[in-house]
């Protein structure tokens, strides 16, 4: 049996020192055209790539949201201001956008009203369109990323993340009491596929969540589960944390056989794109014939990796069921002290040039 052709098994991705050759040797070309979709909030990468673009004077028009939540701390919104100005100087040519995550009645509104302001741009006017994650939430991420890829223009299609677990590991959101869907990522779980089907649950574990992990296993309640963990990781002892952490699920209410954890690469998003989908043909093999097989993912771990389950969960429709913060806690001045130097870029190309002829 032939291997499955994965649309991103060959993804072009870029590291360090070879995200700002890309942007030197590429961006900066007076050809380009760039619009780069970045978060202008409290998170001290959201200004590491607009640096670098203003750095070697690329063309840049810009969108910037600025998240809000309802109980941010004053420091953070602080934060929040601090890093715009700084934005501001690397981004002339710059549109800043509030984006409520939630409404009134504490409904999720960030990922859908994120893609209406980025639909009413002009898209087909750019050679490139850049979506930079480091600052953005995965429920404003996911449904950008997937308006992009799937837009009708002919532009290439980046992702920018900023990649320091460490930094992810001081952020600590403080969930929500509700699981749901991310905007545009419901699969067939809402479409067609009936009770029956084998569900089966991929959560990304991250330390000292257990409540959102409930919440998701509570709504989907799945046939079987595999965990992913890190690894190998910047931390060695992150994957033993983990287990040791979520003990009583794994071993007495998800019932998790240690042959079924999935581990993947902290720092390569699209080894865990791969597993994902190696998961997904065999058991596709298995249960086509009798029950059906449905892969849900929760990606709630460092964002980087994340985005390895969002590219699988674009290229086969898979729900993504998640927790969305109300706010996040965090010792800013710890963090700033901590970070001496700021982490590697990482650079994937999704979607143009070098896949026109593959």
């Amino acid at each position: 049996m032939s291997r499955p052709v994965l649309r991103w098994d060959h993804c072009v991705v870029n590291r360090e020192q070879n995200v700002e050759r890309f942007v030197q040797e590429y961006l900066s070309q007076k050809q380009r055209s760039v619009c780069l979709i970045a978060g202008a909030g409290f998170d001290p990468r959201s200004t590491t790539f607009a640096d670098l673009l203003a750095k070697h004077k690329v063309r840049t028009d810009s969108l910037l949201f600025r998240e809000e939540r309802p109980s941010a701390a004053k420091k953070l919104r602080d934060a929040a201001e601090e890093n715009l100005q700084t934005l501001a100087a690397s981004l002339p040519n710059r549109r800043v956008e509030a984006l409520p995550i939630f409404n009134q009645h504490n409904l999720l509104i960030g990922g859908k009203k994120a893609v209406e302001i980025v639909a009413q741009l002009n898209l087909a006017g750019y050679s490139d369109l850049v979506l930079d994650c480091s600052a953005l939430s995965r429920g404003v991420i996911f449904p950008i990323a997937r308006f992009l890829l799937e837009s009708q223009t002919k532009a290439n299609v980046h992702l920018i993340a900023v990649d320091e677990p460490g930094t992810d590991d001081e952020i600590v959101p403080v969930m929500s009491e509700r699981a749901s869907y991310i905007v545009g990522f419901r699969g067939a779980a809402r479409t067609g596929v009936g009770p029956e089907v084998a569900l089966l649950w991929l959560p990304q574990l991250v330390l000292k969540q257990h409540r959102a992990f409930e919440l998701i296993y509570d709504m989907i309640k799945p046939y079987d589960v595999c965990p992913i963990l890190p690894f190998p990781c910047a931390d060695p002892k992150l994957p033993d944390k983990l287990l040791e952490d979520y003990s009583t699920e794994l071993q007495l209410r998800w019932e998790v056989d240690a042959r079924s954890i999935v581990y993947a690469h902290e720092s390569d998003p699209i080894d865990l794109y791969r597993s994902i989908l190696r998961l997904h043909f065999a058991r596709d093999r298995v249960f086509r014939e009798n029950r059906g097989s449905e892969i849900v993912l929760s990606p709630l771990g460092s964002k980087l990796l994340s985005l390895g389950a969002m590219l699988a969960a674009i290229e086969h429709n898979f729900p993504v069921v998640y927790v969305e913060a109300v706010e996040y806690r965090l010792d800013l001045d710890r963090l700033k002290t901590r970070r001496t130097s700021t982490g590697p870029l990482v650079h994937l190309w999704l979607r143009g040039e070098p896949y026109d002829n593959a």
